[in-house]
């Protein structure tokens, strides 16, 4: 791909391409509605399962490249992903980044989001169809460990030079509030918070490159791009964002997502929390 964002333009001139594969992350009410043609029915509950009493986690390698396999990813495919992304504080894109992820943590390397979702191509007055498009495809994961951070690596971070970045809404970072699934107030200790909001738009879209510059710097994101970093959420899904913006917007080398976020981090009593403003 070109760019990991595409343009609604650039996606219209190549739908004809034989290595395209569009999958739209949507409900499928929502694809059975309208959707871009070519486009494959891919819907973002299925990229993530329940693991160990922790939800909303990869799946197992088998079970996630037999899913990508059966909406027609190939090793060689050229992936376009878009979601509904005039949702509330980036739920939308965050369907598109974590996806993402997924294809890169399992070793592709040849995808990107749509720029501003099924809502910019209808502003571009792209074409839609009802007709749904099954493929099957041929897909062989070579999972990136480089990407992935687990608990117990999180842990011993804690002990090392390692960059944790926050990337809930600032209201749960500090402990005023809470998912209702995750057990307990507040954040990893030593997190660097750089929430959501500073980095996707009321509408849905990622800030301007500049702007997300500048509250990297603001939220104390490290100056070399070459340090450890580590993104986590709730669940993964706003650290996928986070993640996003850290890897292909500011061109940070060295990012893994915390999987298991702060449902698994919260669960285990064992392992501290902090509440109140970052340090």
């Amino acid at each position: 791909m070109p760019t990991p964002l595409v343009s609604p333009h650039w996606l219209q001139a190549h739908l004809g391409d034989k290595r395209l594969v569009i999958l739209d992350l949507r409900a499928p009410k929502a694809y059975a509605a309208g959707h871009i043609p070519g486009a494959i029915s891919a819907p973002y509950v299925h990229w993530r399962m329940m693991i160990r009493n922790v939800n909303r986690m990869l799946p197992p390698i088998p079970v996630i490249q037999a899913y990508l396999r059966s909406v027609g990813v190939g090793n060689r495919s050229e992936v376009v992903i878009y979601n509904d992304i005039d949702t509330p504080m980036g739920l939308g894109l965050g369907a598109e980044t974590r996806a993402f992820w997924t294809l890169r943590v399992l070793g592709h390397q040849n995808e990107a989001l749509l720029n501003g979702g099924f809502e910019g191509w209808h502003q571009a007055h792209g074409p839609l169809t009802k007709a749904a498009r099954r493929a099957h495809g041929n897909f062989v994961a070579r999972y990136q460990p480089q990407l992935y951070a687990t608990l117990q690596q999180v842990r011993a971070d804690l002990h090392h030079h390692v960059v944790l970045v926050d990337n809930r809404p600032m209201h749960q970072i500090v402990g005023l509030t809470k998912a209702p699934f995750v057990s307990r107030y507040g954040h990893i200790p030593g997190t660097v918070p750089y929430p959501v909001t500073w980095m996707v738009d009321a509408k849905g879209n990622f800030l301007p490159k500049a702007q997300l510059e500048a509250l990297a710097r603001l939220a104390g994101l490290p100056q070399n791009h070459n340090a450890p970093v580590v993104t986590y959420c709730n669940t993964g899904h706003w650290a996928s964002i986070g993640w996003f913006v850290a890897t292909q917007e500011l061109g940070y080398k060295h990012v893994r997502l915390y999987d298991g976020s702060m449902t698994q981090w919260a669960y285990h009593r064992r392992d501290p929390v902090s509440v109140g403003f970052v340090n």
